[in-house]
Protein backbone atom coordinates (compact mmCIF):
# COMPACT_ATOMS: atom_id res chain seq x y z
CA UNK A 1 0.00 0.00 0.00
CA UNK A 2 1.38 3.41 -1.02
CA UNK A 3 0.27 6.71 0.55
CA UNK A 4 0.50 9.34 -2.19
CA UNK A 5 -1.19 12.03 -0.07
CA UNK A 6 0.34 14.71 2.16
CA UNK A 7 -1.28 13.42 5.38
CA UNK A 8 -1.30 10.15 7.34
CA UNK A 9 -3.45 7.33 5.91
CA UNK A 10 -4.96 4.94 8.50
CA UNK A 11 -6.09 1.75 6.71
CA UNK A 12 -8.12 -1.34 7.63
CA UNK A 13 -8.61 -4.63 5.78
CA UNK A 14 -12.29 -5.63 5.32
CA UNK A 15 -12.81 -9.36 5.87
CA UNK A 16 -14.73 -11.34 3.25
CA UNK A 17 -16.01 -14.90 3.12
CA UNK A 18 -17.25 -14.77 -0.46
CA UNK A 19 -16.00 -17.49 -2.83
CA UNK A 20 -12.46 -18.34 -1.66
CA UNK A 21 -11.96 -15.12 0.33
CA UNK A 22 -11.90 -17.01 3.63
CA UNK A 23 -8.79 -18.88 2.41
CA UNK A 24 -6.74 -15.65 2.43
CA UNK A 25 -5.01 -13.92 5.33
CA UNK A 26 -3.42 -10.45 5.26
CA UNK A 27 -0.76 -9.16 7.64
CA UNK A 28 -0.92 -6.53 8.90
CA UNK A 29 -4.71 -6.02 8.64
CA UNK A 30 -4.55 -2.39 9.77
CA UNK A 31 -2.10 0.40 10.37
CA UNK A 32 -1.12 3.93 9.40
CA UNK A 33 1.04 4.93 6.46
CA UNK A 34 2.97 8.20 6.66
CA UNK A 35 2.82 10.68 3.76
CA UNK A 36 4.73 9.23 0.82
CA UNK A 37 5.25 6.03 2.77
CA UNK A 38 4.86 2.37 1.83
CA UNK A 39 3.34 -0.54 3.80
CA UNK A 40 4.20 -4.08 2.70
CA UNK A 41 1.30 -6.53 3.11
CA UNK A 42 1.97 -10.28 3.37
CA UNK A 43 -0.72 -12.45 1.78
CA UNK A 44 -1.18 -16.10 2.86
CA UNK A 45 -3.37 -18.45 0.82
CA UNK A 46 -4.43 -21.96 1.92
CA UNK A 47 -6.54 -23.42 -0.90
CA UNK A 48 -9.56 -25.55 -0.03
CA UNK A 49 -11.03 -26.08 -3.52
CA UNK A 50 -9.63 -26.94 -6.94
CA UNK A 51 -9.91 -24.81 -10.07
CA UNK A 52 -9.54 -21.16 -11.08
CA UNK A 53 -10.48 -18.25 -8.83
CA UNK A 54 -10.68 -14.45 -8.91
CA UNK A 55 -11.26 -12.54 -5.69
CA UNK A 56 -11.41 -8.84 -4.76
CA UNK A 57 -10.20 -7.57 -1.39
CA UNK A 58 -10.94 -4.13 0.10
CA UNK A 59 -8.84 -1.84 2.28
CA UNK A 60 -10.70 1.09 3.78
CA UNK A 61 -8.73 4.31 4.26
CA UNK A 62 -10.05 6.69 6.93
CA UNK A 63 -11.48 9.86 5.37
CA UNK A 64 -11.39 8.48 1.83
CA UNK A 65 -14.72 8.08 -0.03
CA UNK A 66 -13.46 5.00 -1.92
CA UNK A 67 -11.83 1.76 -0.85
CA UNK A 68 -8.56 0.43 -2.19
CA UNK A 69 -9.30 -2.73 -4.21
CA UNK A 70 -6.83 -5.60 -4.70
CA UNK A 71 -7.76 -8.32 -7.22
CA UNK A 72 -6.17 -11.75 -6.79
CA UNK A 73 -6.37 -14.38 -9.56
CA UNK A 74 -5.04 -17.90 -9.73
CA UNK A 75 -5.62 -21.58 -10.39
CA UNK A 76 -5.52 -24.33 -7.75
CA UNK A 77 -4.32 -27.73 -8.96
CA UNK A 78 -4.08 -31.01 -7.07
CA UNK A 79 -0.53 -32.07 -6.11
CA UNK A 80 0.34 -35.37 -7.78
CA UNK A 81 2.77 -38.20 -7.07
CA UNK A 82 3.34 -41.41 -8.98
CA UNK A 83 5.49 -44.54 -8.90
CA UNK A 84 7.88 -45.33 -11.74
CA UNK A 85 6.42 -48.85 -12.06
CA UNK A 86 2.95 -50.36 -11.73
CA UNK A 87 3.99 -53.59 -10.00
CA UNK A 88 6.77 -54.78 -7.71
CA UNK A 89 7.08 -58.51 -8.45
CA UNK A 90 9.30 -60.47 -6.06
CA UNK A 91 8.60 -63.74 -7.89
CA UNK A 92 9.36 -66.95 -5.94
CA UNK A 93 10.85 -66.30 -2.51
CA UNK A 94 12.02 -68.60 0.28
CA UNK A 95 10.27 -68.75 3.66
CA UNK A 96 11.94 -66.56 6.31
CA UNK A 97 14.47 -64.95 3.94
CA UNK A 98 14.34 -61.16 3.40
CA UNK A 99 14.15 -59.96 -0.21
CA UNK A 100 14.49 -56.31 -1.23
CA UNK A 101 13.35 -54.48 -4.35
CA UNK A 102 13.36 -50.78 -5.20
CA UNK A 103 10.91 -48.32 -6.67
CA UNK A 104 10.78 -44.54 -7.13
CA UNK A 105 8.12 -42.12 -5.95
CA UNK A 106 8.07 -38.87 -7.98
CA UNK A 107 6.52 -35.53 -7.06
CA UNK A 108 5.32 -33.96 -10.31
CA UNK A 109 3.96 -30.90 -8.49
CA UNK A 110 5.47 -27.39 -8.15
CA UNK A 111 5.23 -27.64 -4.33
CA UNK A 112 6.95 -29.90 -1.77
CA UNK A 113 4.87 -32.87 -0.58
CA UNK A 114 5.06 -34.79 2.70
CA UNK A 115 4.22 -38.47 2.22
CA UNK A 116 3.69 -41.59 4.31
CA UNK A 117 3.67 -45.15 2.99
CA UNK A 118 1.46 -47.95 4.26
CA UNK A 119 0.33 -51.38 3.15
CA UNK A 120 -3.25 -52.52 2.85
CA UNK A 121 -4.15 -54.67 5.90
CA UNK A 122 -0.63 -54.53 7.33
CA UNK A 123 0.28 -56.27 10.59
CA UNK A 124 2.19 -54.71 13.46
CA UNK A 125 4.67 -57.34 14.67
CA UNK A 126 8.21 -57.68 13.38
CA UNK A 127 8.87 -60.57 11.01
CA UNK A 128 11.23 -63.35 12.15
CA UNK A 129 13.98 -63.99 9.60
CA UNK A 130 16.01 -67.15 9.12
CA UNK A 131 19.01 -65.20 10.41
CA UNK A 132 17.17 -64.63 13.70
CA UNK A 133 16.49 -68.35 13.85
CA UNK A 134 20.04 -69.57 13.38
CA UNK A 135 21.25 -67.27 16.18
CA UNK A 136 18.95 -69.15 18.59
CA UNK A 137 19.38 -72.89 18.04
CA UNK A 138 17.52 -73.65 21.31
CA UNK A 139 14.45 -71.60 20.37
CA UNK A 140 11.26 -73.73 20.62
CA UNK A 141 10.16 -72.45 17.20
CA UNK A 142 12.54 -74.99 15.61
CA UNK A 143 10.32 -77.74 17.01
CA UNK A 144 6.89 -76.09 17.25
CA UNK A 145 7.01 -73.54 14.45
CA UNK A 146 6.65 -69.75 14.66
CA UNK A 147 3.47 -68.43 16.26
CA UNK A 148 2.18 -64.87 16.43
CA UNK A 149 -0.59 -63.27 18.46
CA UNK A 150 -0.98 -60.76 15.61
CA UNK A 151 -0.04 -60.85 11.96
CA UNK A 152 3.71 -60.25 11.54
CA UNK A 153 4.84 -57.19 9.63
CA UNK A 154 6.36 -59.01 6.69
CA UNK A 155 6.87 -55.84 4.61
CA UNK A 156 9.11 -52.92 5.52
CA UNK A 157 9.70 -49.73 3.53
CA UNK A 158 12.79 -47.55 3.70
CA UNK A 159 12.06 -44.71 3.98
CA UNK A 160 8.42 -45.09 4.97
CA UNK A 161 7.79 -41.34 5.13
CA UNK A 162 9.41 -38.05 4.20
CA UNK A 163 9.16 -34.90 2.09
CA UNK A 164 9.81 -34.71 -1.66
CA UNK A 165 10.89 -31.38 -3.16
CA UNK A 166 8.98 -29.93 -6.14
CA UNK A 167 9.54 -32.06 -9.26
CA UNK A 168 11.82 -34.28 -7.17
CA UNK A 169 11.75 -37.98 -6.33
CA UNK A 170 12.46 -40.44 -3.53
CA UNK A 171 13.90 -43.93 -4.09
CA UNK A 172 12.23 -46.47 -1.80
CA UNK A 173 13.40 -49.96 -0.80
CA UNK A 174 10.66 -52.51 -0.08
CA UNK A 175 11.73 -55.61 1.87
CA UNK A 176 9.58 -58.74 2.10
CA UNK A 177 10.30 -61.49 4.64
CA UNK A 178 7.51 -64.02 4.32
CA UNK A 179 6.21 -65.85 7.40
CA UNK A 180 3.78 -68.10 5.55
CA UNK A 181 3.68 -70.30 2.47
CA UNK A 182 1.30 -68.28 0.33
CA UNK A 183 0.91 -66.01 -2.66
CA UNK A 184 1.09 -62.30 -1.90
CA UNK A 185 -1.02 -59.63 -3.56
CA UNK A 186 -0.82 -56.38 -1.61
CA UNK A 187 -1.00 -52.67 -2.38
CA UNK A 188 1.53 -50.09 -1.26
CA UNK A 189 -0.43 -46.90 -0.60
CA UNK A 190 0.75 -43.29 -0.47
CA UNK A 191 -0.86 -40.81 1.92
CA UNK A 192 -0.11 -37.10 1.42
CA UNK A 193 -0.20 -34.77 4.39
CA UNK A 194 -3.01 -32.26 4.01
CA UNK A 195 -4.06 -33.75 0.66
CA UNK A 196 -5.56 -37.19 1.17
CA UNK A 197 -4.98 -40.91 1.74
CA UNK A 198 -4.21 -43.48 -0.92
CA UNK A 199 -3.51 -40.90 -3.62
CA UNK A 200 -1.13 -43.33 -5.36
CA UNK A 201 -0.60 -47.08 -5.13
CA UNK A 202 1.75 -49.84 -6.21
CA UNK A 203 0.88 -53.55 -6.47
CA UNK A 204 3.24 -56.02 -4.76
CA UNK A 205 3.19 -59.71 -5.75
CA UNK A 206 5.21 -62.72 -4.59
CA UNK A 207 4.98 -66.46 -3.96
CA UNK A 208 6.56 -67.96 -0.85
CA UNK A 209 7.94 -71.51 -0.99
CA UNK A 210 9.93 -73.76 1.34
CA UNK A 211 12.81 -75.48 -0.51
CA UNK A 212 13.12 -79.22 0.00
CA UNK A 213 16.41 -80.03 1.72
CA UNK A 214 17.79 -83.58 1.71
CA UNK A 215 20.14 -85.33 4.12
CA UNK A 216 23.01 -87.68 3.14
CA UNK A 217 23.74 -90.26 4.37
CA UNK A 218 20.54 -91.26 6.11
CA UNK A 219 22.46 -93.33 8.68
CA UNK A 220 25.65 -92.29 10.48
CA UNK A 221 27.67 -95.30 11.65
CA UNK A 222 29.91 -94.66 14.64
CA UNK A 223 31.00 -98.30 14.93
CA UNK A 224 32.39 -99.26 18.34
CA UNK A 225 32.49 -96.41 20.86
CA UNK A 226 33.86 -96.20 24.36
CA UNK A 227 31.47 -95.29 27.12
CA UNK A 228 31.01 -91.51 27.54
CA UNK A 229 33.77 -90.64 25.06
CA UNK A 230 32.80 -88.09 22.34
CA UNK A 231 32.92 -89.22 18.71
CA UNK A 232 32.23 -87.01 15.69
CA UNK A 233 30.83 -87.78 12.26
CA UNK A 234 29.59 -85.47 9.50
CA UNK A 235 26.47 -85.59 7.34
CA UNK A 236 25.39 -83.35 4.47
CA UNK A 237 22.35 -81.13 4.01
CA UNK A 238 21.84 -80.79 0.24
CA UNK A 239 19.80 -78.07 -1.47
CA UNK A 240 19.09 -78.82 -5.14
CA UNK A 241 16.51 -76.04 -5.52
CA UNK A 242 16.71 -72.46 -6.81
CA UNK A 243 15.90 -71.01 -3.37
CA UNK A 244 18.04 -70.72 -0.22
CA UNK A 245 17.07 -72.92 2.73
CA UNK A 246 17.51 -72.83 6.48
CA UNK A 247 18.20 -75.98 8.56
CA UNK A 248 18.29 -76.54 12.30
CA UNK A 249 18.97 -79.54 14.53
CA UNK A 250 16.27 -79.77 17.17
CA UNK A 251 17.98 -79.82 20.60
CA UNK A 252 17.93 -83.21 22.33
CA UNK A 253 15.96 -83.54 25.55
CA UNK A 254 18.48 -85.42 27.66
CA UNK A 255 17.26 -87.58 30.56
CA UNK A 256 19.00 -90.02 32.89
CA UNK A 257 17.87 -93.02 30.84
CA UNK A 258 18.88 -91.52 27.49
CA UNK A 259 21.32 -94.04 25.92
CA UNK A 260 23.04 -91.60 23.55
CA UNK A 261 23.69 -87.88 23.90
CA UNK A 262 24.22 -85.96 20.67
CA UNK A 263 25.21 -82.37 19.91
CA UNK A 264 26.63 -80.26 17.08
CA UNK A 265 28.89 -77.24 16.85
CA UNK A 266 26.89 -76.18 13.77
CA UNK A 267 23.33 -76.85 14.93
CA UNK A 268 21.73 -74.54 12.35
CA UNK A 269 22.63 -72.60 9.25
CA UNK A 270 21.87 -71.53 5.70
CA UNK A 271 22.13 -73.71 2.60
CA UNK A 272 22.38 -71.65 -0.56
CA UNK A 273 20.70 -72.77 -3.81
CA UNK A 274 22.36 -75.79 -5.45
CA UNK A 275 24.88 -76.17 -2.64
CA UNK A 276 25.68 -78.38 0.34
CA UNK A 277 26.26 -77.75 4.04
CA UNK A 278 28.36 -80.07 6.23
CA UNK A 279 26.92 -80.69 9.67
CA UNK A 280 29.09 -82.36 12.35
CA UNK A 281 27.36 -84.52 14.98
CA UNK A 282 29.11 -85.51 18.20
CA UNK A 283 27.74 -88.44 20.23
CA UNK A 284 28.48 -89.76 23.71
CA UNK A 285 27.18 -93.23 24.49
CA UNK A 286 25.81 -93.39 28.04
CA UNK A 287 25.04 -97.11 28.34
CA UNK A 288 26.53 -100.30 27.01
CA UNK A 289 25.04 -102.08 24.06
CA UNK A 290 23.85 -101.30 20.54
CA UNK A 291 21.84 -98.06 20.07
CA UNK A 292 19.96 -96.19 17.38
CA UNK A 293 19.17 -92.51 17.90
CA UNK A 294 17.24 -90.18 15.59
CA UNK A 295 18.59 -86.69 15.06
CA UNK A 296 15.75 -84.38 14.03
Amino acid sequence: LINQAAIDAPFTYIHTTANVGYCFKFAPEKGTIAPGGIQTIQISFNASTLGSFEEQFQFVVAGSPTSVILTVKGFVTRPTVHFNIEELNFGDISFGFPYTKSCRLTNSSPVPLTFKLRLSDDGTQRAVTCFDQIRKPDDPSWRDGTHFCVEPREFTMNPSQGTIIPHGYQDIEVTLCSQAMMEFYRRLLVDLEGIGDGVASLTITARCLVPELRVYPHVLLYDECRLKVPYERTFLVVNNTDLPGCYGLIPQKCKEDTPVFYSSRKPCGIVQPHSTAEVPVVIEVQTLGEHRTSVL
